[in-house]
């Protein structure tokens, strides 16, 4: 276990270790539950109204509690935001990703945020070509607002809050870690065959010129990224000719590297674990004592979709060229729970 030195300060921040601090409660705990749901039950849809686009407006997003959570809404849960693909609705997500199945997740509360069908092909996030720009929609402000929203109403263990998606949502996931505002309150992030655009492929640059994340010694983000090299959709190579290009998921590691200030030697030299009889390939770097602050696993043979044992239907089997015989959901759930957010005071 890490020491945290505390020093007196005049701001709270937030560091991400992989300890086992004190759960920090969230302003809901103890309120009563929406009288529509209940733990292990069914998951429900919400709405909330948000200032993320023009003269603001309505969104939604899909809840479900785990069996586990207390009925009086007193005991810290971890929360996950699951965001879709694009065109792809909440309850879609929810299904092919699992994470509202006891089987893999008994304790965490998972919201399925949903994106605004702005125009033609539907539903989106911020970050893909044909979303429009930050200035008419920011997906960043409704996942403060959601943030806001859960935590005031729902007990949560604000130190263990975590965002995963999926393509055009991971993309998003992707964006959220550049933000500091919202890498300060989400304590890792995962994205699986997670589209990152180029800055030229976008109206305004997003992931290259526009990552910001302020990290420092003090503060890592940890991220891990799922990826096909045969994705048709998001090429591993960032080639998606005739549609706009992706970064290279070789050069965005690369980037994600330098900007958490691993040397050298650590970016050129990660461990590496071939796993599923040579189908796959586990990267992961580590520096400045934080373990394992970047996973990217490499996925032979593997399409644009969730990695799963079960079979998930059309689009999906085409897409992603079959099931896998490992699941995606235990990888990511089994690397977040390394993370929390810790305390620090610190001098301004």
């Amino acid at each position: 276990m890490l020491n945290v030195h505390f020093v007196v300060s005049i701001a709270l921040l937030f560091q991400f270790l992989p300890v086992c601090a004190l759960e920090i409660r969230s302003p809901g705990c103890g309120k009563p539950l929406p009288s529509n749901l209940s733990p292990g039950g069914p998951s429900k849809n919400f709405t909330i109204y948000s200032q993320s686009q023009l003269g603001g407006g309505v969104r939604k997003y899909l809840l479900y509690l785990p069996g586990r959570f207390y009925t009086k809404n007193n005991k810290p849960a971890p929360l996950i935001l699951a965001f879709h693909g694009q065109t792809q609705p909440t309850w879609s997500m929810e299904y092919i990703s699992n994470l509202s199945s006891p089987y893999f997740n008994r304790e965490a509360i998972v919201v399925y945020p949903e994106g605004v069908n702005y125009k033609a092909p539907g539903q989106q996030w911020l970050g893909d070509p044909e979303a429009p720009p930050s200035s008419t929609i920011d997906d960043r402000i409704f996942v403060s607002e959601l943030l806001d929203h859960l935590e005031s109403r729902f007990c949560v263990d604000s130190s263990r809050i975590y965002a995963t998606g999926l393509s055009n949502g991971g993309g998003l996931v992707g964006l959220l870690a550049c933000a500091p505002s919202l890498n300060r309150r989400i304590a890792a992030f995962a994205g699986v065959a997670a589209a990152f655009y180029t800055d030229a492929s976008l109206t305004e640059p997003l992931f290259g010129a526009g990552c910001k994340p302020a990290t420092s010694w003090r503060r890592k983000v940890p991220i891990m990224e799922l990826h096909g090299l045969n994705d048709s959709i998001i090429a591993y190579d960032g080639d998606n000719s005739p549609a706009p290009n992706t970064i290279p998921l070789p050069e965005w590691v690369g980037a994600w590297i330098a900007r958490e200030g691993c040397s050298k030697n650590n970016k050129e030299n990660p461990d590496i674990e071939i796993i599923d009889g040579g189908n796959a390939m586990r990267y992961s770097w580590s520096c400045g004592g934080w373990k394992d602050i970047f996973v990217h696993y490499r996925i032979n043979q593997f399409g644009h979709g969730w990695p799963s044992t079960a079979w998930q239907g059309e689009p999906f089997e085409e897409l992603r060229l079959g099931p896998t015989t490992w699941n995606a959901t235990s990888v990511v759930l089994n690397w977040f729970a390394q993370w929390k957010l810790e305390p620090e005071w610190e001098l301004m």
